[in-house]
């Protein structure tokens, strides 16, 4: 029960704001969504590409 109470809503956030979090251009977004399969994977929501803020969050702990 502990757990569910501490998880982190999933906060759907643009491709613009990952490269924002990432400092990056939103084209290296695009290849690290091409090439690294450990990155996490967008989904659409109103017809734009979206990822979980807190998948983008886990994969930055990983990856510094």
């Amino acid at each position: 029960m502990q757990k569910i109470l501490n998880k982190k809503p999933d906060i759907p956030v643009s491709i613009k704001t990952v490269a924002e979090f990432f400092g990056v251009s939103i084209r290296t977004i695009r290849t690290w969504m091409e090439k690294d399969e450990n990155f996490p994977k967008p989904f659409k929501k109103y017809s734009t590409l979206r990822f979980k803020l807190n998948e983008i969050e886990a994969y930055w702990d990983e990856n510094r």
